[in-house]
């Protein structure tokens, strides 16, 4: 029952308020909308992920060689593991037709092709850079929910001046600052504080978590990269 009588009073006060005020709600609510959806779509995202990054990390620590390599990196070429090491194959590739020209097949790894420290210094740049996109990929849309939660209580901040500067139009209009006259203001400007801070919350919350969670992948993805540097070390390197 008393929960029924506030939304009731809160819906009565919403009727009430004047154009400025409803859109900043609406914009509001749209904005949380959007930081929901984005909650639940990177939440997905970086489960499975995570999950694949796992397993990746831990096939790799049983490769032996250039061929078992790239058996992975086509096993796992959809994942942000697999992208790191695609480049790192495609790159290794290229380094190989440049330096024997007659004799490059990645798939061999045989001691007949070689690779110089340049070579590998240049592989591990093309890893770095890999590793640097796929991190971007995977940071798509967590800039929204980052601004979300800045600019959110500062919307709420305006709505909340707003409401203070009709209470104080009321008094001058009613010449009295009773409770019935300040009420509706003051209300309203209350309303669309917490509005603001109801979005901003949960969306600073999910920005520092994903974020943490984006660290964690970067560290997992250099953690391959080193392996595969290692693995064409033992392979190629004269």
């Amino acid at each position: 029952m008393e929960f029924t009588f506030f939304k009731g009073a809160i819906w009565q006060l919403i009727r009430q308020m004047d154009w400025v005020a409803i859109l900043i709600l609406i914009g509001l609510f749209c904005l949380s909308i959007v930081c929901l959806a984005i909650v639940a779509l990177k939440y997905v995202s970086f489960r499975n992920q995570r999950r694949r990054l796992e397993l990746l990390l831990h096939r790799l620590r049983s490769v032996k060689n250039f061929n078992e390599m790239i058996v992975l990196g086509r096993e796992f070429q959809d994942s942000a593991g697999g992208k790191v090491i695609m480049r790192g194959l495609l790159e290794a590739r290229l380094l190989i037709d440049r330096n024997n020209p007659s004799k490059a097949d990645t798939e061999t790894g045989n001691g007949h092709i070689s690779l110089t420290s340049k070579d590998l210094d240049d592989l591990e740049l093309a890893l770095g850079q890999a590793i640097d996109a796929v991190a971007l990929e995977e940071e798509t849309y967590l800039p929204i929910l980052g601004t979300s939660a800045a600019a959110s209580p500062l919307i709420g901040l305006f709505g909340t001046i707003w409401g203070l500067i009709h209470a104080f139009v009321d008094i001058s209009q009613e010449k009295s600052a009773d409770i019935a006259t300040v009420a509706p203001g003051m209300a309203e400007a209350l309303v669309v504080t917490l509005a603001g801070l109801v979005v901003a919350i949960p969306a600073l919350v999910a920005f520092h978590y994903f974020s943490h969670e984006l660290r964690k992948l970067e560290f997992g993805l250099s953690e391959i990269g080193e392996r595969f540097v290692v693995v064409t070390k033992q392979t190629f390197l004269r």
